[in-house]
């Protein structure tokens, strides 16, 4: 080692790789872009979060529940019924793997944006806030509620709401992967509105979807920016592609 020269360690070197991790995460070209790019579809969001979030503060949550319930009919019914189904678990799976006929890399970034959080959705459900119980816990509380018909109520593991994660992790995923703004709004507004289904159907709490909705947009925005600067050609290839060549040699 010459005179006057500093030798730093690999502790100081693996700090300094992550220091610049997070800085490509947050510079112009990561997750920061992709918000303003797309900013009229956060902004809307951002009102509903907060919106949400002034109610959920300063309303008792029994009450904001019973009240955010009391407009149920039958049209409604059906509609969030068949609109929570696009938090399960097999239509993110399903959708991820259509992706694999467009590109590889957008189905690892959909499956991985998907399976990341909804494990981080059930880490937290299960250990962190696990005596966090459900609107069927309370129903003895809430004589007036209004339930749907033909929907089994889960009573624990309330927070956050896993549908709401998987609705966020996939649907605006999508979106930024049509890369049109109309899609990432129109998605957004769709993941929004499968959110709302969970309270509607007193599967969750409010604070359970908006907890949900957080982690989900956390997920998509990166894993769309960690594949997009991914460099790889084998990821921009595609079964449709590998079955033309297969049929036409």
């Amino acid at each position: 080692m010459r005179a006057g020269s500093v030798h730093y360690g690999p502790e100081f070197q693996q700090q300094n790789q992550v220091e610049r991790f997070i800085f490509a995460v947050y510079q112009e070209s990561g997750m920061i872009r992709i918000i303003k790019d797309n900013r009229l579809c956060f902004i809307l969001y951002a009102i509903l979060f907060l919106g949400g979030l002034l109610l959920v503060i300063a309303i008792p949550k029994l009450e904001l529940h019973e009240f955010l319930n009391g407009a149920h009919t039958t049209l409604l019914n059906s509609f969030f019924s068949m609109l929570t189904l696009l938090g399960d678990g097999w239509f993110a799976v399903i959708l991820s793997m259509l992706f694999l006929f467009i590109r590889f890399r957008y189905f690892f970034m959909l499956i991985l944006s998907f399976c990341v959080s909804g494990l981080m959705a059930q880490f937290l459900k299960r250990v962190v806030f696990s005596d966090v119980l459900r609107p069927a816990a309370y129903l003895d509380q809430m004589p007036g509620l209004d339930l749907v018909p033909g929907i089994e109520l889960h009573h624990t593991l309330a927070f956050p709401s896993g549908h709401t994660t998987t609705a966020f992790a996939v649907l605006l995923l999508t979106g930024l992967i049509i890369n049109k703004k109309y899609a990432v709004f129109g998605l957004m507004l769709v993941a929004c509105l499968a959110g709302i289904s969970r309270v509607y159907l007193s599967q969750h709490f409010l604070i359970d979807v908006l907890g949900g909705s957080l982690l989900g947009i956390f997920s998509a925005l990166f894993f769309y920016w960690y594949f997009r600067t991914f460099k790889s050609s084998w990821m921009d290839r595609s079964l449709t592609g590998k079955i033309r060549r297969n049929t036409y040699n």
